[in-house]
């Protein structure tokens, strides 16, 4: 029986070791379980986190996108009126040099016009044939542009020119010329400015081959005498507007100035009794 008693013993302690092992492992596994599920408790709070995050993240993202989308409308707005303000600089810049063009050609025509008073006025500012004459070639070379011309006036019968003076040309190659014939016979005849088209004229005399321009000279209508243009500067390429104006001014103040010198020598000599 004691035999029994300690074989049971025996059992007995055996057994309560194998219960101390297994407990001891129960409580190692319990202790890697308790480990696992605090590792996974960290593992979800950082899932939540990363969550939260990619929420933050997405929602960042959807207001950036807002913004470019935002952004790009403005982006097209200011293309938009950049490319209406370089229109309108393109309009400004075209209409100041319409300007500039346009004061520059008022300058000018004011310029002619004080070149107009001051030639009509110089015109009739003497009654000496010699001045007249001068004022005439002055008026000629430095606001027409030829420093060869020829003055002719009408002789009483009116059937001849007669040269009352030569500037720059050959006074024998002009003495007299007679009424119709050859341009500026031609050109007294009708009353009109004649101008050369840059070739040669029809029924040209020799001595007229070089001629520019023959401004017959008009007194109340009537043909008076005549200013004949030979060659021009080499700076002048023809004849414009302001040319032609002079032509017009020449046709008569000249003739004006012209009659007055010679009814004033007339009156000096006593072959014109005064009035």
């Amino acid at each position: 029986m004691r035999e029994d008693t300690q074989r049971y013993t025996h059992d007995l302690l055996a057994d309560n070791e194998k219960l101390r092992v297994l407990i001891a492992s129960l409580e190692a596994e319990k202790s890697t379980y308790a480990e696992k599920a605090r590792m996974a408790e960290d593992i979800l709070e950082a899932n939540e986190v990363l969550r939260g995050v990619a929420a933050s993240l997405e929602s960042e993202k959807l207001r950036l996108q807002e913004q470019i989308v935002k952004l790009r409308g403005e982006l097209a707005h200011y293309r938009e009126e950049r490319a209406h303000l370089q229109e309108r600089l393109a309009n400004i810049e075209d209409e100041s040099q319409q300007f500039s063009a346009r004061y520059a050609e008022v300058e000018q025509e004011n310029s002619n016009l004080a070149n107009l008073y001051v030639a009509s006025y110089r015109l009739h500012g003497t009654v000496e044939r010699r001045e007249a004459l001068a004022v005439i070639q002055e008026i000629v070379a430095n606001l027409i542009g030829s420093e060869e011309l020829a003055v002719f006036e009408m002789n009483p019968e009116g059937s001849a020119l007669s040269l009352v003076g030569s500037f720059g040309s050959e006074p024998e190659r002009h003495r007299t010329v007679r009424v119709g014939s050859g341009v500026i016979g031609r050109a007294v005849l009708s009353g009109e400015t004649y101008v050369s088209d840059g070739g040669p004229a029809q029924a040209a005399l020799p001595q007229e081959a070089e001629l520019t321009a023959c401004i017959p000279l008009k007194l109340d209508g009537r043909v008076t005498g005549a200013i004949a243009l030979f060659h021009l500067l080499p700076q002048k390429a023809g004849f414009e507007r302001v040319d032609r104006e002079l032509f017009d001014l020449l046709a008569t103040h000249a003739a004006t100035a012209l009659y007055c010198s010679g009814l004033h020598a007339r009156l000096l000599a006593g072959t014109v009794a005064p009035v």
